[in-house]
C-alpha cells in the first residue's frame, strides 16, 4: 500500500501540486505576523492593555495548540487534501471577518483564521510526505521558506498600510487574504483528483502504528524542539517593535526589521534541505539551530548596540529551527499517518508552550517597566532549543 500511495504523485502531475503546496504554505503565517507591528493602533483603538493584546497575539497559538489535538483524525475522516481545502476557506473566512468594523469580530475573526492555519500546520508534513517520500525534506524547506517569505512580507507592510491615508489597521491585517484565495484556486484541481485509495491507505497506516509519538522519548524530543523555537519565534514578532521603542527605533523602522528578519529566516529555510541531505543525521543543524538563536536573544537580552544584528542571528536560527523541526515531522516518522500524529504531538505541545510567550512578555513589562525578564525567557529557551534539536537530530524514527 505504502508503494501505491508514493506512485500516486507521478499520475497526478506534481507541479501543480508542489505549487499548491508552497501557496499554502505562504497562508500559514502571514494572518498572524500582520498584527505584531501594528498592535500599538490596535490597542489604541480598541483600549487594550498590554496584556489583553498578549492575549490577542497567544490566542492562535492556543487554537493551534487545541486543535492539534483532533486535527490527525480529522485529515484521517476527511482526507488530507479536503482537510488542507477546508483549513484555507477557514483561513480566509477569517481573515474577512476580524477585518469588520463591527465589536468583537477582530476576536471571532482571529479564532476561524488560527482553527484554519491549525489544520494546516499539522496536515501538510503528512501530505509532503505521503506525495514526495524521497524529497520531503526539500519540499519542506520549500513551503517552510514560502511560510516565512510572505510572513515578513506582512510584518513589513502591515504599518504603511495601516497609516496610509484613508486606511486603517484593519485593512492592514486583510493584507494576507489574497494568498489564502489564490492557495483556495490552485488547491482545487489536486482536491478534485484525490485518489480513492488514499483514504484506505492512511486507514492501514494507522493499523500498523501501535505505539503513539506520545509514548516515545524521540517524540518528546521533537515536540520540545519545536516548542522552544516557537516560543522564541512568536514571542520577539509579537514584541520586537515594543523593544525596539525602548532604543528608539520608530514602528516603521521596526517593521522593516521585522522583514529583514524573516529574510535571513526564508536564506536560513532553503539552505536547511541542502544541509540535511548531506547529513547523516540533524545533530549538527540542531547545535546551530540554537547556538544562532543564543546568541541573538543574548544580544537583545544585553541592550548591547545594533538591536537589528541581534535580531538577525535570531533570524537565522529561527529559520534553521523552522525548517529542521517540520522536517523531523516526516524524517522521524515511518509513514505519513504516522507523520501527522507526529506533527499534531508536536504542535500541540509546542504551541501549548509557546501560546504563553506573548502573555509573559506582555504581562511581564506591564510588572516591571522593562524587557529584562521577558528577554531572559528567550536566552533560556535558545539554550533548550540547543539540548533539544540535538536530541531529535539523531538518525531514528518512531517505532
Amino acid at each position: 500500500m505504502q508503494a501505491s500511495a508514493s506512485n500516486a504523485a507521478p499520475q497526478r502531475r506534481p507541479l501543480p501540486i508542489i505549487v499548491g503546496i508552497v501557496l499554502i504554505g505562504a497562508s500559514l503565517r502571514a494572518p498572524i505576523t500582520a498584527l505584531g507591528p501594528i498592535l500599538g493602533d490596535i490597542q489604541q483603538d480598541l483600549s487594550l492593555s498590554d496584556t489583553a493584546a498578549g492575549v490577542l497575539n497567544a490566542l492562535p497559538l492556543m487554537i493551534f495548540a487545541l486543535l492539534s489535538l483532533i486535527t490527525p483524525a480529522l485529515g484521517r475522516r476527511w482526507g488530507l487534501e479536503r482537510g488542507l481545502g477546508f483549513a484555507l476557506v477557514a483561513i480566509s473566512a477569517g481573515i474577512v471577518v476580524r477585518s469588520l468594523p463591527l465589536p468583537g469580530v477582530l476576536w471571532l475573526g482571529t479564532l476561524l483564521a488560527s482553527g484554519g492555519i491549525a489544520i494546516g500546520n499539522v496536515l501538510l508534513p503528512g501530505y509532503v510526505k505521503r506525495e514526495f517520500p524521497d524529497k520531503a525534506a526539500w519540499l519542506i524547506g520549500l513551503y517552510a521558506a514560502s511560510m516565512a517569505t510572505f510572513a515578513g512580507l506582512a510584518a513589513g507592510v502591515a504599518v504603511p498600510i495601516a497609516h496610509a491615508a484613508g486606511s486603517s489597521w484593519r485593512m492592514a491585517i486583510a493584507c494576507a487574504l489574497p494568498l489564502s484565495i489564490i492557495a483556495l484556486g490552485v488547491w482545487l484541481p489536486p482536491l478534485a483528483s484525490r485518489p480513492p485509495h488514499h483514504r484506505a491507505t492512511a486507514q492501514a497506516h494507522s493499523v500498523q502504528t501501535p505505539l503513539t509519538p506520545w509514548k516515545q522519548a524521540l517524540g518528546w524530543q521533537v515536540a520540545l524542539f519545536f516548542a522552544c523555537h516557537s516560543f522564541i519565534f512568536y514571542s520577539l514578532v509579537t514584541w520586537y517593535a515594543a523593544i525596539a521603542a525602548a532604543q528608539g527605533v520608530t514602528p516603521t523602522a521596526a517593521g522593516f526589521d521585522l522583514l529583514l528578519y524573516q529574510v535571513v529566516a526564508v536564506a536560513a529555510n532553503l539552505a536547511t534541505a541542502p544541509l540535511i541531505k548531506r547529513s547523516k543525521d540533524q545533530r549538527a543543524i540542531g547545535f546551530l539551530c540554537g547556538a544562532l538563536l543564543l546568541i541573538g536573544t543574548l544580544g537583545l537580552a544585553a541592550a548591547a548596540p545594533l538591536p537589528l544584528l541581534w535580531l538577525l542571528l535570531a533570524g537565522l536560527g529561527a529559520g534553521f529551527s523552522m525548517s529542521t523541526s517540520l522536517s523531523l515531522f516526516a524524517l522521524r516518522a515511518s509513514n505519513p499517518d504516522q507523520a501527522a500524529r507526529l506533527s499534531g504531538m508536536a504542535q500541540f505541545v509546542g504551541y501549548s508552550g509557546s501560546a504563553c510567550g506573548p502573555i509573559l512578555f506582555g504581562g511581564l513589562h506591564e510588572y516591571a517597566g522593562n524587557w529584562n525578564g521577558s528577554l531572559a525567557m528567550l536566552v533560556l529557551a535558545s539554550v533548550l532549543v540547543t539540548l533539544f534539536a540535538v536530541l531529535s537530530g539523531r538518525g531514528k524514527t518512531l517505532r
